[in-house]
């Protein structure tokens, strides 16, 4: 999920484009928005995340000559469920009229209706073929030593279990589990629906491995998933043990849509916007100053660089998932210190970070 969790300095958000008023004062007004039609054949539906700050998912309907085309779905629930039916039926369709189902990623508050859209309607379900095997490998159960990750970071044992309490819950396991696998999978530039020859893939990882943009261009519509938000930066990590440079992808990323010709941004939360450029510059430039706070605040290990630097609500106020998020964010970004040679790691266990000579 795009959870708010890193701040260096509260940067302005992107401005609501002019249609998408009412969406903005739904989003300040902390309520979920209505349906709408944002442009001939494209309309926005919104389903309730629980238990989270952001409050809904964006999802979005394309109108086809061969079906309805939904673009992610919302959290895993009744009631998300139930938000989404009924956005369908507002727009003049039903679940059933759903022929195929476009995935950005695979995160919960975004594949986790898949599985009853596919049931109800027998629609094909797209997603980028390095997301396919993430998913793959999550569904599985990958075993992973969180409690020796988190003694690595160097998390005081007291701590610990709170972390650990997120990391491995059973709950969450179940709903990785329910989530269904690809039965479509996509390259970047492909165009997936034939129906809709406009519609171009986008690869743009970094949030995940396999995240994707979908850019519908006759329109200049760029639907983009968490990988560009009009407030917030989203969160970059990996999962523990990998040992990948999210960052470095997640930059170039940023970079690549940054001169995509593009009218608007359909995001995934908050609202939709114009000014693509300029939001991506912002965002870059908040990623090298978080760069440069990080390399301020080091030496230390990981869990004291992080309590050490800012966050959106404070690093005491920051628990759970927050936290752990908070601590994988410092800890990739220390890791793309390192490989541009500012900082280096002297330990191991728990690691500690020095300022390269």
């Amino acid at each position: 999920m795009a959870t708010e969790i890193s701040a260096v300095k509260r940067a302005p958000g992107a401005a609501p484009t002019l249609g998408a008023h009412a969406q903005h004062a739904a989003w300040q007004q902390r309520h979920v928005p209505d349906v709408e039609q944002v442009r001939d054949r494209v309309w926005s539906v919104s389903t309730q995340m629980p238990k989270s700050a952001l409050g809904y998912t964006l999802s979005y309907l394309l109108e086809t000559d061969e079906g309805l085309v939904l673009i992610d779905n919302g959290w895993l629930g009744d009631e998300s469920w139930a938000a989404l039916e009924s956005g369908i039926r507002a727009s003049g369709h039903v679940v059933g009229d759903v022929s195929d189902v476009l995935l950005t990623h695979t995160h919960i508050d975004h594949h986790g209706l898949s599985r009853r859209i596919v049931e109800a309607s027998g629609a094909r379900l797209h997603m980028h073929r390095l997301e396919a095997r993430a998913l793959e490998r999550d569904i599985a159960g990958r075993q992973v030593d969180f409690p020796r990750w988190l003694e690595d970071r160097g998390v005081p044992f007291e701590d610990a279990d709170a972390l650990m309490g997120e990391l491995g819950s059973d709950s969450l396991r179940r709903e990785v589990a329910a989530l269904p696998p690809a039965t479509h999978e996509f390259e970047d530039d492909d165009r997936p629906i034939g129906a809709l020859p406009g519609l171009r893939v986008v690869f743009t990882p970094g949030h995940t491995a396999g995240h994707a943009c979908f850019l519908l261009e006759p329109e200049g519509l760029l639907f983009s998933g968490d990988h560009v938000l009009p407030r917030i930066t989203p969160h970059v990590t990996r999962p523990p043990g990998d040992k990948s440079d999210p960052l470095t992808d997640y930059l170039d990323s940023l970079r690549i849509v940054r001169d995509l010709t593009v009218s608007e941004v359909l995001p995934a939360h908050e609202y939709r916007f114009a000014d693509l450029r300029g939001r991506v510059d912002t965002m870059l430039a908040h990623h090298e100053e978080r760069l440069d706070e990080i390399e301020a605040a080091t030496p230390g290990s990981t869990w004291e660089i992080a309590a050490a630097i800012s966050w959106a609500r404070g690093w005491d106020a920051t628990s759970g998932v927050g936290r752990q998020l908070a601590l994988n964010e410092t800890f990739i970004h220390l890791t793309h210190l390192a490989r541009a040679g500012r900082v280096r790691r002297t330990g191991q266990s728990p690691d500690l970070w020095e300022i390269s000579q």
